[in-house]
């Protein structure tokens, strides 16, 4: 394929009348792929841009595009992607996964935020995605997605923080309580500064990145495979699985060894 810089633009819609998604992807000798797609679930707006940013994703990769830019008028999805806003919403940070493990397939990947005004031809194509269309636009390609790419699980529901590496932690932070001995409770304090709870979240602070959000075991497991799918075959100037996992939101004490 060729190693031209493509471009994708991703656009989403949710309306009364339903909801969808669409993309246009631009590349060499004014080759155009268009797709619009109608959900048949219930989505929000922000949703229906994180479908519409994975279907073209998806897409470009499948092509065997290895440049990308990409262009949203989302500015909250452009920001979240490109680490400029922390994700806290569990489903959207497990969309935010899903976008990190796609990204990691092209050599080079750009996200960039464009007006509404600028995204004319791509508004278009939602508009037609989610209501009924008619037959006559027979060179848009039109998908129907049943259920929504990215499921709410358990796995991000956190209900361990009573146990495990964030107990006492979260006992401090939530409850004041420390544990007897006084030199593990000056150093539950110590470590807390780096802490804090968001809308019944453990999350960590950092200096220079968005919060992170605290996982035990098993969900740092989970978190793990999910990200190194999406780094098997990669050239050796891909990202470490820390780094990776830094930049999808997620921490926990040993991520770095792991």
């Amino acid at each position: 394929m060729d190693e031209q810089i493509w471009t994708l633009h991703v656009d989403g819609s949710s309306n009364v009348k339903g909801s969808g998604a669409d993309i246009i992807l631009e590349g060499p000798n004014d080759m155009m792929l268009e797709l619009a797609i109608k959900f048949d679930f219930k989505a929000t707006n922000n949703q229906a841009e994180y479908e519409a940013l994975l279907a073209g994703l998806t897409l470009a990769k499948d092509v065997g595009i290895k440049r990308l830019k990409c262009c949203s008028d989302s500015k909250l999805i452009t920001e979240q992607v490109g680490g400029g806003y922390q994700t806290k919403e569990p489903q959207l940070q497990r969309y935010n996964l899903m976008v990190s493990q796609l990204t990691s397939f092209f050599d080079d990947f750009q996200i960039e935020h464009i007006p509404r005004a600028q995204n004319e031809r791509v508004d278009l194509l939602s508009k037609l995605a989610s209501t009924k269309r008619p037959g006559q636009h027979k060179t848009i390609i039109q998908e129907t997605i049943a259920a929504p790419s990215c499921q709410v699980t358990t796995i991000f529901a956190n209900n361990s923080y009573q146990q495990g590496w964030m107990a006492d932690i979260w006992k401090y932070l939530k409850d004041g309580i420390l544990p007897d001995s006084k030199v593990e409770a000056s150093k539950i304090k110590n470590k807390s500064c780096h802490f804090t709870i968001e809308a019944g979240e453990l999350f960590k602070r950092g200096f220079s990145m968005p919060l992170l959000k605290c996982l035990d075991t098993d969900q740092a497991h989970y978190v793990m495979d999910e990200i190194h799918r999406g780094i098997c075959g990669m050239h050796s100037g891909a990202r470490s699985m820390a780094v990776r996992v830094i930049r999808a939101g997620y921490y926990w004490p040993t991520m770095r060894s792991d």
